[in-house]
């Protein structure tokens, strides 16, 4: 696998251990502040207070299990070792000056002085790119652009 394309998984995973962390000490917090309430309070704020406290519980939950899709994700993208003459899921794309890491829309990291796109397949760029070859020209947003190198 090419050193930049490791180094940008093992940035993204860290990245998605590092949110998965804080999710877990976010929803430890709730689950003290409800236990806490349950000592302290009674009647109609209580009651409230603890219904609010139980719905911030499920969204962090929520947050947490995608956390874990992510992960698994990349874990397993991350995998694929082999490079492929046309550009799929796992594909390293460089377009320009910009690079693309067809995974997750996870947003842009920085890899040293690299900054790496990584976004979904299924985004209208993703979309745009699958299938596609080096030299290949696409058109997005109406700009015709050059597929460089493919990792």
């Amino acid at each position: 696998m090419n050193e930049l394309k490791a180094k940008v998984y093992e940035t993204a995973i860290s990245k998605v251990k590092e949110k998965m962390q804080m999710l877990r000490e976010e929803r430890n917090a709730i689950n003290e502040g409800i236990l806490e309430d349950n000592k302290s309070s009674a009647g109609d704020k209580f009651e409230t207070g603890r219904e609010t406290m139980t719905q911030d519980l499920n969204t962090v939950e929520k947050q947490l299990k995608q956390a874990k899709f992510e992960f698994d994700e990349l874990c397993r993208l991350q995998s694929i070792k082999e490079k492929t003459p046309t550009i799929q899921e796992g594909s390293m794309v460089k377009i320009g000056a910009d690079i693309f890491l067809i995974s997750l829309s996870l947003g842009q990291i920085n890899v040293g002085s690299d900054k790496i796109f990584l976004l979904s397949e299924s985004s209208p760029l993703g979309e745009s790119l699958i299938g596609k070859k080096e030299n290949d020209e696409i058109q997005f947003r109406g700009k015709p652009m050059k597929i460089a190198a493919i990792y």
